[in-house]
């Protein structure tokens, strides 16, 4: 269950922000296909209001990683011992912790270095606003967004599973939410074209806009605004309050064309995310 630990006239929670996405994907995860649970030995588990993403059959980071450690409960050496246990007696060969840096304890980094994670070289930059209509951005005329239901889930994921660098194999599992309560689904098209889509997943107060991607040919067309300006208008429409997205962040070496879109769309970034990676084979 998501915290209600911020007032309603200021910003959310580190907490709001990151239980969000934690549940987002908990419920895409869980919602694969069984025979695709199998295949992958795809579990979910929530640890002091934490999600664990496991699939042990799966070298997939994405679908083997922690989110949200340290925010409802302080995290412990003993909990972190047990997590990662958890990874390790699934058969997972790595995986990743996703750290906020207003998780507790402050000092939980080394207890990270002291167990072999490594940090990754790129982080992940969280960033919000209210959910209500957003100012006037500038799209190509001729694209037109969509909502889509489950007849439209293979075109979803045609389409937006490379972008995003899905895996082969693995594009059912950026649409296994497709017609369930709390989500929506769009694609942008140009005339019968389709070029890019996006997801909405919203939960009380909150909501979370993921996997968002569009086609090469067709980028800077303005099609990911336009996404972004129908997910805050249907957010404010569900009651939601406020919205979140994640992208990986911009570097000097490194433009984020994601994190530019978000910008326009007057979000606010609330800190970049570390991600804490353990390869488990180095100490079996």
């Amino acid at each position: 269950m998501l915290p209600a630990n911020t007032p309603s006239n200021e910003r959310p929670s580190a907490a709001d922000i990151e239980l969000i996405e934690a549940e987002a994907w908990a419920e895409l995860q869980i919602n694969l296909p069984a025979d695709f649970r199998i295949r992958l030995g795809i579990d979910v588990q929530h640890r002091n209001g934490a999600v664990l993403l496991i699939a042990g059959k799966s070298p997939t980071l994405p679908i083997n990683r922690v989110i949200g450690l340290g925010l409802v409960a302080p995290l412990t050496e003993k909990v972190l011992d047990e997590v990662i246990e958890e990874y390790s007696s699934a058969g997972v060969e790595r995986f990743i912790v996703q750290w906020s840096p207003a998780a507790e304890p402050a000092g939980a980094h080394e207890w990270f270095m002291g167990r072999g994670f490594i940090v990754l070289a790129r982080p992940i930059t969280k960033v919000y606003r209210r959910a209500a209509e957003m100012r006037a951005i500038v799209a190509d005329p001729l694209l037109t967004v969509t909502e889509i239901g489950p007849s439209d889930a293979q075109a979803f994921e045609d389409l937006v599973a490379l972008p995003l660098g899905v895996p082969a194999g693995l594009g059912a599992g950026i649409r296994s939410t497709i017609g369930l309560t709390g989500w929506r689904f769009y694609l942008v098209y140009d005339g019968q074209r389709p070029i890019a889509g996006a997801a909405l997943f919203v939960k009380g107060r909150m909501a979370w806009c993921g996997l968002g991607a569009t086609i090469e040919s067709d980028r800077r067309r303005g099609a990911q605004g336009a996404l972004l300006a129908r997910r805050l208008h249907d957010a404010a429409a569900d009651g939601c309050e406020w919205v979140t997205a994640d992208t990986l962040a911009e570097t000097a070496e490194r433009a984020s064309q994601s994190y530019r879109n978000m910008t326009r769309a007057d979000f606010t970034t609330l800190y970049d995310r570390p991600n804490y990676l353990l390869d488990l084979r180095l100490s079996r």
